[in-house]
């Protein structure tokens, strides 16, 4: 069917170190992780970058650690894993940070909260590690501070002898500033931290019992790149203000391509439109439970994306595995429950313009799964009613193709379908006219997208159906 030397000081000196160096204090760069939802078995959470207030502007940057978190999933930043160490690479939007300023970014943790990130490193440099704004030994959460080499919750002349100890060598714990040999600049910055260890509170690392009510840190717009998300997560699974955080990540943290559409941004979601998050992931799985199928990963659907060379790009840049995969998953699981012999193109606008704008819930419930046994693969209707997975399939129903400009943005692709169109076109059957009356729109001018309509229809629902089973965009799938 269609991720050398080894020089000593005397105690001497050491003891008189405070006195030659009490006004060095310096300041550094930071990092401060704070979680958003917690769920068994990982979490989304926030990570605030500040710059070095006295410092220089970081004109690009990278930061890394090694231990946990372990990450998912990242977004306002380049994910990748160098042998051990985290990886986390700036986007183009925020690679520059002024002195004192900050950008956050987000990622879904595997495993507890909260996490026990080591040798924290920001453009090779050590940073202050805290956890909800508290200051931690990085790498074990609780236990020491920045400069405290011992571990005793002090830094003092144990932790100077330590450093000394080791005088020019590429010690991971003594070089402070990570520049090949303990030196002259790792003593300094040990010095500016002098003394007992602050902020250890009772239970910082585990959270509230609602990390997302505002005193956990941020502000109220966390995508502005210093701190915090606007107001429009309420609608599409972002929770309490931010689209990066909730049950649902929002296809925009993986990117935003506005500026041919309206329904691009979140503002202009009109109609019962709603945003592509990731509960379309859920929809797409299960309809490939359905058919008997096991789960795939939206990685592994937008490496299939680009295989099938149905993107913008050859090469998938920062985030596009994610952003593409989510947008192919969400199409799929729009269209491919729909069986070979029962389709036609305006079942897609009007089951969408019913799970869009029919106000009643029962109603529209109601209305959607009549459609969906008339129309949908045998036996699929029931699969959804007795599995509880109604909801997610209607929630998927409302997403809008153009949100967010990844239709255009990255998965605007020009293969070939039939010879008469490109699998762009295609991609605009789930596009409606204003009134959501007619498919294959584009519904900023309202006219049709001309060439996908000499595409013939097993042509087309085969395209959709490729997209569940990873198949042929071209061949037979379901």
């Amino acid at each position: 069917m269609k991720p050398e030397s080894n020089r000593y000081r005397s105690s001497a000196v050491i003891a008189s170190a405070p006195l030659f160096c009490a006004g060095m204090a310096m300041a550094q760069h930071s990092v401060d992780f704070q979680v958003q939802t917690l769920w068994e078995g990982g979490y989304n959470a926030d990570i605030v970058v500040v710059a070095d207030q006295g410092g220089s502007e970081l004109d690009g940057w990278q930061l890394s650690w090694t231990g946990s978190p372990e990450v998912l999933y990242a977004w306002r930043c380049i994910p990748s894993q160098d042998g051990e160490r985290t990886v986390l690479d700036n986007e183009w939007y925020n690679e520059t940070i002024q002195p004192g300023n900050s950008v956050t970014l987000g990622y879904t943790g595997v495993g507890s909260w909260p996490p026990a990130p080591g040798d924290v490193r920001l453009n090779g440099e050590l940073v202050e590690v805290r956890i909800e704004g508290v200051v931690i030994e990085p790498g074990e959460p609780g236990m020491g501070c920045m400069g405290d080499l011992t571990g005793d919750m002090m830094v003092n002349g144990e932790d100077l002898t330590f450093m000394l100890a080791r005088w020019g060598q590429p010690d991971q714990l003594a070089d402070m500033n990570q520049s090949g040999s303990v030196d002259g600049a790792d003593v300094t910055l040990l010095l500016s931290k002098w003394g007992m260890c602050e902020g250890h509170g009772d239970g910082h690392g585990g959270g509230d019992d609602d990390p997302g009510d505002g005193d956990g840190g941020g502000d109220d717009d966390p995508g502005d790149g210093d701190g915090g998300g606007d107001d429009h997560g309420d609608d599409h699974g972002g929770g309490d203000g931010d689209p990066c955080s909730g049950e649902f990540v929002d296809i925009t943290c993986w990117g935003n391509f506005h500026g041919s559409n309206n329904n691009s941004h979140d503002y202009e979601l009109v109609g019962g439109r709603t945003a592509i998050t990731t509960e379309a992931m859920l929809a797409y799985n299960d309809l490939r439970a359905f058919i008997g199928l096991p789960g795939r990963s939206i990685e592994q659907v937008g490496q299939w994306a680009f295989d099938e060379s149905l993107t913008n790009n050859s090469t998938a840049w920062g985030n596009d595995l994610l952003g593409v995969g989510l947008y192919y998953a969400m199409q799929g699981a729009k269209v491919g429950w729909i069986s070979d012999d029962a389709y036609d193109p305006q079942i897609l606008a009007d089951i969408q313009r019913t799970a869009r704008t029919v106000q009643n819930e029962a109603q529209m419930r109601g209305l959607v799964m009549d459609m969906v046994r008339e129309f949908g693969h045998p036996g699929f209707a029931d699969f959804l009613e007795d599995n509880g997975k109604v909801d997610t399939f209607i929630n998927t129903l409302k997403m809008e193709p153009h949100y967010g400009g990844w239709m255009h943005g990255r998965t605007h692709g020009f293969r070939s379908i039939e010879g008469v169109a490109i699998n762009h076109d295609i991609n605009h059957l789930t596009v409606l006219s204003w009134d959501q009356m007619q498919p294959f729109m584009n519904d900023t001018f309202d006219w049709p997208q001309w060439p996908a309509l000499d595409v013939s229809d097993s042509g087309v629902i085969e395209y959709f159906q490729s997209m569940v089973t990873l198949g042929n965009p071209v061949g037979q799938n379901m």
